[in-house]
C-alpha cells in the first residue's frame, strides 16, 4: 500500500514538473483578453531556508516583450504572472502573508491600492501543494483574475476576479516594482 502511495506521489510530482517545464518554456502559449501572450522571462522566489518557494514566469503581449518594468507595471494590456510553487513548506498563510508585504512594498513606491483585501479573499477556499499552479491574468475589461490548478487532483479553478488597473498596478509592482520583494527575481522576470 505505502509503495502504490509512494508511486502515486512520484507521478503527481513529474505531472507538476511538466506542467511547470511547459509553462516557463517558449513553446508554451497564453491568450488573454484576446491576445496572445509572450513569455518575457521566468525567475524563482528564494526564500532564507525555505529555498526555492515557486517559479514566477511573466506573460506579456508581443508590444510589451522588450518594455522595462515601470511600463510593465504602469501598462494597461492583458498580461499574466504564473506561479509555480516548488516548496511543500509554502502555505497559504504565508502566501497570504507574502502577498500583504508585497502590497504593503508597493504602496511604498506609489502603487496603493484599496483592493488588496478583496483579492486576497479569492484565495480563502485554497491550500497549496508543491507542484500546484497559479495563475494571475491581467484582462482590462475583467481586472485580475486567479486561476488555481491543484496538481494532485488536475482541477482548475477560477477563484475569482477583482476589477481595476489600480489592483493590477499594485500587483504586478510586488515583483516588478522600485521595490521587489527580491531584485534577483525581478530581473529574471524580465528576461535579464
Amino acid at each position: 500500500m505505502l509503495r502504490r502511495f509512494n508511486m502515486r506521489k512520484g507521478v503527481v510530482v513529474a505531472i507538476a514538473l511538466l506542467v511547470a517545464v511547459c509553462m516557463m518554456s517558449d513553446v508554451f502559449s497564453l491568450s488573454l483578453g484576446g491576445k496572445e501572450l509572450v513569455k518575457k522571462g521566468t525567475g524563482k522566489r528564494t526564500k532564507g531556508i525555505l529555498g526555492t518557494v515557486y517559479y514566477a514566469t511573466l506573460w506579456v503581449p508581443e508590444s510589451l516583450k522588450t518594455a522595462d518594468a515601470k511600463t510593465i507595471v504602469e501598462a494597461d494590456e492583458p498580461m499574466a504572472v504564473v506561479l509555480v510553487i516548488d516548496s511543500g513548506l509554502l502555505t497559504k498563510e504565508r502566501f497570504l502573508e507574502a502577498t500583504k508585504e508585497g502590497f504593503a512594498q508597493a504602496a511604498s513606491s506609489g502603487y496603493a491600492t484599496a483592493k488588496q483585501d478583496a483579492f486576497l479573499k479569492l484565495f480563502d477556499a485554497v491550500e497549496f501543494k508543491k507542484g500546484d499552479v497559479i495563475q494571475l491574468g491581467y484582462d482590462p475589461k475583467a481586472g485580475v483574475t486567479a486561476v488555481f490548478t491543484a496538481t494532485e487532483t488536475k482541477k482548475t479553478t477560477t477563484l475569482g476576479s477583482v476589477a481595476g488597473l489600480d489592483l493590477k498596478k499594485a500587483l504586478f509592482a510586488i515583483w516588478l516594482g522600485p521595490k521587489p520583494v527580491q531584485e534577483s527575481l525581478k530581473k529574471q522576470m524580465l528576461g535579464m
